[in-house]
């Protein structure tokens, strides 16, 4: 059976991406293992890690909660020994087994259980998911010197939201492999009102209707009227965060091309403007979060892929078979 470890050097280097690219073009059964839950999604009731679920769903495998089952904690870990067994029981009928590594290069080094660690336990070679900013090429080369260090097989970098520029050239030249460059897709970074709504748990005030609407931009509306109106005005599909108290950011927004306003601290916003967001179909989601939770938890929305969006998922598949030496990692 072949296997891979992804490992990142940093947050949203793009290993779900390329996850989900190497699983789809691989030509036999391919199974998945994230050993530490990181980002939490309600499924069916059920809290579940978003890349077991997509993974899951995507490939059929089932017992997704096996799939990313423990919680790092630092003061109370798991044994090296239950996340070996955890893996050795999805490997079964299975002719490839991707391991996803944690967000950081760090975590769980304190218990042995980093990168390295469980990709040594298990015998599986590694490779590295970066971006090509200049702060996650310095990193590359310190995650390659680790493995060199440990004697670990690193097969390479693949470059994620990489545009052909001289960072591979840069790479490669100092002796690590570079196995794709994978550009930036920017439908990954678009969806759906009703995707706000769910991970937010919000109350839709008004539009109902355009809960299908798309969402490509965020506006935090904490700036003047003038300033506000201006900014609007260059953003299309816009997603606008602002207190329930601000009307006239609310109307600036519904006069431009706004695709929902979510209305922070609890505050229900004006009749003014609960009237024009359902003449229009903008819907007016109200949460009791502050503007910088909402922020953040959109933030976050925006590396995720819903596992029913097929689009997104067969671009994911082109583009990795496009853009990555798939025959060299097989």
């Amino acid at each position: 059976m072949e296997k891979v470890y992804l490992a990142s050097v940093g947050e949203r280097s793009g290993k779900t991406v390329i996850s989900l690219g190497l699983a789809m073009n691989y030509p036999g059964k391919a199974g998945f293992y994230k050993p530490f839950r990181e980002s939490l999604t309600k499924n069916e009731g059920e809290e579940i890690e978003q890349d077991a679920l997509l993974m899951s769903e995507v490939l059929g495998l089932g017992e997704r909660t096996k799939l990313s089952p423990f919680s790092y904690d630092i003061f109370n870990p798991v044994s090296m020994e239950e996340i070996v067994a955890g893996y050795e029981e999805l490997c079964k009928g299975k002719e490839l087994m991707i391991l996803e590594g944690s967000k950081n290069i760090a975590s769980g080094r304190a218990h042995n259980l980093s990168h390295f660690d469980i990709a040594e336990a298990v015998g599986a070679p590694l490779i590295l998911v970066s971006t090509p900013s200049h702060q996650c090429i310095d990193n590359v080369f310190i995650f390659k010197e680790l493995c060199d260090r440990r004697k670990l097989n690193m097969l390479g970098v693949i470059l994620n939201r990489a545009e052909g520029g001289r960072e591979r050239k840069f790479i490669e030249n100092r002796g690590i492999r570079v196995l794709g460059e994978v550009p930036l897709i920017p439908e990954l970074r678009t969806f759906k009102v009703s995707e706000i709504s769910e991970i937010m748990d919000a109350k839709v005030l008004a539009g109902a209707e355009g809960m299908d609407n798309i969402v490509e931009t965020m506006s935090v509306g904490a700036m003047s009227i003038q300033t506000a109106v201006r900014y609007m005005r260059r953003s299309r599909r816009k997603a606008v965060i602002t207190g329930g108290d601000r009307t006239e950011i609310q109307l600036a927004a519904l006069s431009t091309d706004t695709s929902c306003i979510i209305v922070t601290g609890g505050i229900r916003p004006s009749y003014a403007v609960i009237s024009r967001a359902n003449q229009i179909n903008v819907p007016i989601l109200l949460t009791e979060g502050d503007t910088l939770q909402v922020t953040e938890m959109i933030e976050h929305l925006i590396a995720r892929i819903d596992p029913t969006d097929k689009e997104k998922i067969e671009l994911v598949r082109k583009k990795v078979r496009h853009n990555v030496d798939l025959d060299r990692i097989w």
